[in-house]
């Protein structure tokens, strides 16, 4: 797994989430921190002063991971230059990508940054975005576990099936949801179909089924996901520099995030036929 590491307090959330989910698969986890390309920075700015502290940040955030998680494989990875191209060129090999929602400035309310959204619109890897300060709370049984947003798609049966299986590793019930208001399309895949894969491959998994005709997709998912341990949404845009190429309920949701988000970009190995 791979996740970034922008500012040690903002971040730290995002940290956490990755740690933890890194020593519960058993797998090792990458920090990275990018600073700024070296043509960027101000004339007379004395570089090595920039890497150098580029390197201590890493230390103290691989320093704190490793005495929270002792038995978690760490390593670190400091890159000079743009972050999101770090993020997108080590995307092919990762497993999965984790970083923190983008911050917005409190005094305006504007967005700081979209490297979330570059980096959910470009990876060929699955990313989460992580809100700030999100916190590991008491499991709530009405609310809590995976969330899934579905519209019928074929990308939405994709990330039905991941949420599915994050739900089942962590040993979480899963909550999927549905709107069906008038503007919804019709659906490719129908539900029934849908729940049935699911069962096929998880027969003793607890599974919600919420069909809404009175909210959006957005609306839906955030009134679920306050509380959850992740939200799971298939990426339906198309790979640009701008992330008005996002769907708009995913551009909506990464932008402010109810839990942690974790936006499917490419498509899961075949589904089970039961024999």
């Amino acid at each position: 797994m791979l996740v970034a590491v922008r500012e040690s307090v903002a971040d730290r959330s995002a940290v956490d989430w990755a740690a933890r989910r890194a020593e519960s698969r058993a797998v090792p986890l990458t920090l990275l921190h990018a600073v700024p390309d070296p043509s960027l920075m101000p004339p007379g700015t004395a570089y090595e002063e920039v890497v150098s502290a580029g390197r201590e940040l890493l230390n103290r955030e691989a320093a704190r991971v490793t005495l929270e998680h002792p038995g978690l494989r760490l390593a670190t990875y400091l890159y000079c230059g743009d972050v999101v191209e770090a993020l997108l060129g080590l995307s092919a090999a990762a497993p999965m990508i984790v970083v923190g929602a983008d911050r917005r400035d409190l005094r305006t309310g504007e967005f700081k940054d979209s490297v979330a959204l570059q980096v959910a619109l470009n990876s060929s890897a699955p990313v989460v975005v992580v809100p700030p300060a999100y916190t590991y709370g008491p499991a709530n049984q009405d609310k809590g576990g995976a969330v899934v947003g579905i519209d019928g798609s074929g990308m939405s049966q994709v990330a039905l099936i991941r949420g599915a299986e994050e739900a089942h590793s962590a040993a979480l019930h899963l909550t999927v949801v549905v709107a069906s208001g008038p503007l919804t399309e019709r659906m490719e895949v129908t539900a029934s179909t849908m729940l049935q894969d699911v069962r096929v491959r998880y027969p003793h998994m607890r599974v919600s089924w919420i069909v809404d005709d009175a909210h959006s997709p957005v609306q839906l998912l955030n009134a679920y996901g306050r509380g959850s341990d992740l939200v799971v949404i298939g990426r339906h845009g198309t790979g640009a520099r701008s992330g008005m190429s996002l769907g708009r309920v995913t551009r909506t949701l990464l932008l402010d995030p109810p839990c942690p988000t974790l936006i499917v970009t490419r498509r899961q190995p075949g589904l089970p036929d039961g024999s």
